[in-house]
């Protein structure tokens, strides 16, 4: 160990353009899988999805009424009193098939039965009136879910329709976790020496995985020695459409991943422009991604909020989430620093019909009061001020519904 001078080199980008760098540099081998359509609900499409069926395969009744000859019409209307049912019209039932002789179906609600004797009380306007006719609703090989859509669950019952009983969609992305440091001790042990710092980034990343449809896997804690990064790396790298490094990207005195990935493969980002998680870093190793994360679990959940996301929207060829925003009065005062800007932590609340921003300082209090009230972002740019009582705009991570009173 030793002193390591803190050197700022290349570009710090500041969040947003982070997650568009990302997005700029990811080049993935994209796979694919077969599932049946209990397992595509909002899985992404791998290839156009056509339709196995024509629908209807036979006329049928759009709404409940009575199908009718529409030549029986062409000089006004007719004498009803002595029609007969399955000869002069039919009733017709809701998608339930209309025999081709009865080409035009009018409303229950516009006939009426005095003495068992039909009586019509609208003409129909046109011969084919209230009929899907064969292939209106899904024509021949027509698409019914397009390449990189979603499948969502009314497009599941559209495939359905459509014969469709398997599709192909994008694999999940597998992801490999690296845990990093001679200090940390899994939080899967029952006891642990009271100098281990417990390593618990591995569950929270698995968590948003599960949430981003990926697939986390996560290798032992690699001790702080470059050779043994490098053959983590090395495996990671044959396995992973993306690398997750977690500690030794910062300045400490055994810092090593980014010496190593320096010399054995390239570090695009060595960190942000952005706190928390200011030491977030993006490299290349072997051709696969590798996305470097701070150790503090908070400066970690952020990079995985934003960061990660980005990259598996990019995975799933997905446009950013829309994010909820919300102009909120700040109830604090707030200076961001001179070198980078700041994602302030907040609670998002309602008062007098407004909404109110407290900050919470994931320093000044435990990760549990933190993740219990915070409940959006401020973005502040670096060198820039809130003042206590202006109105700012804030970014939510939950349902406007879900803000509540103070």
């Amino acid at each position: 160990m030793g002193y390591r001078e803190y050197i700022e080199k290349g570009p710090m980008p500041a969040r947003d353009d982070m997650k568009s760098f990302l997005r700029q540099k990811m080049n993935f081998n994209r796979r694919y899988e077969e599932v049946d359509l209990y397992q595509a609900a909002e899985r992404v499409a791998f290839e156009d999805i056509k339709a196995q069926t024509v629908l209807p395969k036979q006329p049928v009744s759009k709404m409940d009424g009575i199908g009718v000859k529409f030549a029986d019409f062409i000089n006004g209307m007719p004498d009803t009193s002595s029609w007969i049912e399955g000869k002069d019209f039919i009733f017709a039932n809701t998608g339930c098939v209309v025999p081709f002789e009865y080409d035009t179906v009018i409303l229950i609600e516009d006939v009426r039965f005095e003495d068992g004797k039909l009586k019509i009380l609208q003409m129909p306007t046109k011969k084919g009136q209230l009929i899907d006719p064969v292939g209106s609703l899904i024509g021949e090989d027509e698409v019914l879910v397009y390449k990189n859509e979603k499948i969502t669950p009314p497009l599941l019952g559209l495939l359905a329709s459509g014969g469709v009983k398997k599709v192909k969609v994008i694999a999940r992305p597998k992801i490999v976790f690296l845990p990093t440091g001679d200090e940390l001790v899994s939080w899967q042990n029952a006891d642990y020496p009271a100098d281990k710092n417990v390593e618990s980034n591995s569950i929270m990343l698995y968590g948003f995985a599960q949430q981003y449809q990926a697939d986390l896997k996560v290798y032992p804690i690699v001790p702080d020695d470059k050779q043994k990064i490098k053959e983590a790396l090395a495996k990671a790298s044959c396995e992973a459409d993306v690398i997750l490094i977690n500690a030794g990207s910062s300045k400490g005195t055994k810092d090593f991943t980014l010496d190593l990935l320096e010399i054995e493969g390239e570090v695009l980002v060595y960190e942000l422009g952005c706190r928390p998680g200011k030491h977030s870093s993006f490299s290349v190793f072997n051709n696969k991604p590798v996305l470097g994360i701070a150790g503090p679990p908070n400066g970690a959940e952020l990079a995985m909020r934003f960061y990660l996301k980005s990259i598996v929207d990019e995975y799933y060829n997905q446009a950013e989430d829309i994010v909820i925003k919300v102009p909120a009065i700040v109830d604090f005062d707030f200076s961001a620093p001179k070198n980078a800007d700041f994602c302030l932590q907040v609670h998002i609340f309602k008062q007098d019909g407004k909404y109110h921003a407290q900050y919470i300082n994931p320093k000044g209090v435990t990760r549990s009061t933190l993740l219990h009230k915070y409940n959006a972002f401020m973005y502040v740019i670096k060198g820039h001020s809130l003042i206590k009582g202006q109105e700012f705009t804030a970014e939510l991570i939950v349902d406007e519904k879900e803000i509540s009173l103070k």
